[in-house]
């Protein structure tokens, strides 16, 4: 199981871990499995741990004061997860959408990381870019433009999502989304 934790690590930093390296992360991290709809985290805990995907998929999602969840984020194979203002506690609720296997290294040992692996760094700075054209898109596009650019780059991840995961992440109703989807066959 460690080979699949080594070889993510190994594609971040672009080359192969030195023995000390491997000793560090497989002392660091901690196997874990999760059942479809398990919660790993939620609002109010006291999160520690970030999560790598070893096999199943991943959601980060908020819930309003009026009950509705809004997804945020989701992570398939070898990517990664959490709160990043841990260790705080956490304004989010991650969950398991298929059962998964991640493995999870806690924030202390996650910063040693960060300290000692500075492609770590770029990773965590390429994620932050993404969440902020994100947030830009949701702001400046429809809908419809959201769905699109969904399509053009995440086409597996959208096979996999249920329908409400995918309108709750673009910001809409599933009714809605189903109108989006029912013109884009049309325009086919």
């Amino acid at each position: 199981m460690e080979n699949i934790l080594f070889e993510y690590y190994e594609r971040i930093f672009e080359r192969k871990l030195s023995l000390d390296e491997k000793v560090f992360i497989k002392d660091s991290s901690k196997y874990e499995s999760f059942k479809k709809k398990q919660l790993l985290f939620s609002s109010g805990d006291a999160n520690t741990r970030h999560y790598i995907v070893e096999k199943g998929l991943l959601r980060l999602y908020i819930i309003d004061p009026s009950g509705k969840e809004f997804n945020i984020l989701f992570a398939r194979e070898n990517q990664v997860i959490g709160d990043l203002s841990t260790p705080l506690p956490t304004s989010f609720f991650l969950e398991a959408i298929e059962d998964s296997r991640v493995f999870s290294i806690d924030d202390d040992q996650f910063r040693k990381l960060t300290d000692n692996f500075s492609k770590i760094t770029e990773t965590l700075k390429r994620s932050y870019i993404f969440l902020q054209k994100r947030f830009i898109s949701i702001l400046s596009k429809t809908a419809e433009e959201n769905y699109e650019e969904l399509i053009a780059e995440y086409l597996d991840l959208v096979k996999r999502l249920p329908q409400y995961h995918i309108s709750s992440y673009l910001g809409v109703t599933p009714v809605f989304l189903s109108q989006i989807m029912a013109k884009r066959a049309k325009k086919k």
